[in-house]
């Protein structure tokens, strides 16, 4: 993005307006003038680039906005936005972002039953070679106890996000989960985090189906989690698979550069060597008409299009596995590929984020502040113009997905991908139903709320 580069002066604009400001806020104590100054950032910025900076009320005294976080929000637009975020935290946003954080190693989905507040983890996935993988911890593992704790719907996420645990393990019978007596302990390392996790192919009824497991659009330090999505279309190439089924229950989003990239690899070659519309960027008046008059209408800012790739697979029909915290950039994907082929969504509605943000930190050398903002700075549409989806993407075939009772990724009676391999072979319908009843509920999951978000290069 060429106009935030124009924008990096800003910086000092706010510099300017907070010296300002703290010259009338002396009684303030010390702390609360930084905050007031990192709110005039927040607010410089906000005004520039936030898609409903028209909304901001008119009487804001930024010298009474002691508290950051708090102020940011009032900025948002609650009626639409659900997705803007801020951090007092740069480095470990950036390496989450980036697939290289500190961590177990797992995914973890929270549950709640009914009429409780007592809350277990399930595993949704376990990244290989990181600390879960080598403790033995494995999808569809039931978590109890955190260092002999319960969690609770207050207290969950802090005794998740310990740095080194053992936890105590369940299991799921009619409907209830006992404790197993087995315990695994973990302490968190550096991991790599290749959002490609699991590949195979299937031949059934002389189809080839080539299937993946894609948790996150990330590229990956000098693209290398790119390189790993060539390795698994060139393993596809050689079977000359007919068809393909990519996983996204779990992802909730990320890098346009990996969507694109990804979509440019399953399209019909026709669309991605001719550079088609894959799709289009709108944004608040003022960054429209900076864009449009001064880069014209088919600015790479407004227009994003398929680029040439040398693993395509040229496919007709593709299938997509869903649940709805499958979000931003996978309901890109999606609906970027719709006009040029079909696409089969089999599993739960989309979580409905047609947006996308910026990452904006303190952009000078060395830094002066650590807080960050990824405000919603535009709304994407597909070539046809599709926006707007607020209820998610609805499947075309719905089944739900009782992660408690999860099978490991790749077994066929997986119900979800099951119905997909069944819809792709034309068996009769024998889908493979979904073991247990479903009576519990999710809770947040802060980390992959941070990660529901379409990022939009700088």
């Amino acid at each position: 993005m060429k106009l935030i580069r124009s924008l990096f002066s800003v910086a000092s604009l706010s510099a300017v307006i907070a010296i300002s400001i703290l010259s009338s806020c002396d009684k303030l104590k010390d702390d609360e003038k930084d905050n007031v100054e990192i709110s005039s950032w927040i607010y410089e910025w906000m005004q520039e680039v936030y898609f409903w900076n028209n909304t901001f009320p008119s009487n804001i005294n930024i010298k009474t906005k002691t508290e950051p976080k708090a102020f940011f929000y009032e900025l948002v637009y609650e009626t639409e936005d659900r997705w803007s975020y801020i951090t007092d935290d740069y480095e470990t946003l950036q390496s989450e972002l980036s697939g290289t954080p500190v961590s177990m190693g797992y995914s973890p989905a929270f549950g709640v039953f009914m009429n409780t507040n007592k809350v277990f983890i399930i595993v949704e996935y376990v990244y290989p070679n990181s600390p879960a993988s080598d403790a033995g911890l494995k999808r569809g593992d039931i978590i109890l106890t955190i260092n002999g704790a319960v969690p609770d719907t207050d207290n969950y996420f802090d005794l998740y996000s310990q740095s080194s645990y053992t936890v105590g393990l369940g299991t799921y019978v009619d409907n209830t989960i006992y404790d197993s007596g087995k315990s695994i302990s973990m302490t968190a390392a550096l991991i790599e985090a290749d959002p490609l996790i699991y590949d195979t192919v299937y031949t059934v009824s002389g189809k080839r189906i080539g299937y993946m497991v894609y948790t996150e659009f990330i590229t990956g330090d000098d693209n290398q989690y790119l390189a790993s999505l060539d390795q698994v279309f060139d393993k596809f190439k050689s079977y000359d698979i007919t068809d393909l089924v990519i996983d996204l229950r779990y992802n909730p989003g990320g890098e346009i550069e990996a969507a694109t990239y990804l979509a440019s690899a399953i399209a019909p070659v026709s669309v991605a060597n001719n550079s088609r519309t894959f799709v289009t960027f709108l944004y608040n008046e003022n960054l429209q008409s900076y864009y449009e008059d001064t880069e014209g209408p088919e600015s790479d800012d407004l227009v994003c299009k398929f680029p040439a790739n040398a693993h395509n697979l040229d496919l007709n029909h593709v299938y997509f596995l869903t649940t709805k915290g499958t979000a931003s950039a996978s309901e890109l994907l999606m609906i970027g590929l719709s006009p040029y082929m079909d696409v089969t969504v089999v599993g739960e509605s989309t979580f409905g984020k047609y947006t996308g943000s910026w990452l904006i930190y303190d952009f000078e050398t060395p830094r002066k502040h650590n807080w960050a903002i990824m405000p919603i700075v535009m709304k994407y549409a597909n070539a046809e113009g599709y926006t707007n989806f607020v209820d998610g993407l609805a499947p075309d075939y719905a089944i739900e997905d009782n992660l408690i009772a999860a099978r490991p990724f790749g077994d066929a009676s997986d119900p979800v991908l099951s119905r997909a391999l069944d819809l792709i072979t034309a068996s009769p319908y024998k889908t493979t139903k979904s073991t247990g009843r479903k009576d519990y509920m999710l809770l947040d999951n802060p980390v992959k709320k941070m990660k529901s978000r379409l990022i939009i290069p700088q």
